[in-house]
């Protein structure tokens, strides 16, 4: 069977991905099996995407974002294993699901795999399969989750960060100081008569940066504000 690059007059392109943890001998490995199977099937690889990183990591890490963004419809994507792609079963079913959207056909060798799109019936029927295995997989975690937190608690074990408190409190205070800088300037607005929202269009000219160091200010934070000074506003808009 030979795969050809050209579809409806459009340029595909082939891309093969390959992940480890940390064996350089593992990616040689994942690269000549990729080489092989390509070569047994005249497929043209455009370009290899190789990350050394745990799968423990995120997908912008493991560069499955990058990967995704890449893949156009009726592009080609070759990889060694499924597992490669995703570290769980739903990551697998939200991927594979996209590439189907998109029509991307994947093939993942060790598996003897191929996808072709979601009008493809076996697409679908595989798609739907992950998906119900992905509720399951969600469900068994929401329940060790819950029965360990339940166990922790019954030894009594204090769950949370054991200094949320202090945190808190010092983030109050911290709120708190700086909204007293701002007395003064907003108990003027107010004895002018301004709405909220001319007072938020005053302090973004004025060019005062709100706590978070941010240039413009919101409606939301300016009340933040206000209700830690105790002041009141006769109107919100205007």
């Amino acid at each position: 069977m030979s795969y050809i690059t050209i579809y409806d007059g459009m340029t595909m392109k082939t891309i093969a991905y390959l992940r480890i943890s940390t064996d350089q001998q593992d990616l040689d490995n994942q690269k000549l099996e990729i080489q092989t199977y390509s070569k047994q099937r005249n497929m043209i690889i455009d370009e290899f995407i190789e990350i050394e990183i745990s799968s423990r990591k995120n997908g912008h890490d493991r560069k499955i974002d990058e990967l995704l963004s890449k893949l156009k419809r009726h592009d080609c994507l070759i990889v060694s294993e499924i597992s490669r792609l995703a570290r769980s079963i739903r990551e697998v079913h939200n991927i594979m699901h996209l590439l189907a959207k998109k029509k991307v056909e994947l093939h993942a060798i060790k598996q003897n795999l191929i996808t072709r799109g979601m009008n493809d019936m076996s697409t679908k029927i595989l798609v739907n399969s992950f998906a119900m295995c992905a509720e399951i997989e969600r469900d068994l975690i929401s329940a060790r989750t819950k029965n360990g937190l339940a166990l922790a608690k019954s030894r009594g074990v204090k769950l949370g960060n054991p200094n949320i408190g202090k945190i808190n409190k010092n983030r109050k205070k911290a709120a708190d100081k700086y909204a007293e800088t701002l007395r003064g300037v907003l108990t003027a607005f107010v004895e002018q008569g301004l709405s909220q929202r001319a007072i938020v269009n005053e302090l973004n000219k004025a060019g005062i940066k709100t706590r978070q160091n941010v240039n413009e200010w919101s409606l939301i934070q300016l009340q933040n504000v206000l209700k830690r000074l105790g002041l009141q506003t006769k109107h919100t808009r205007g």
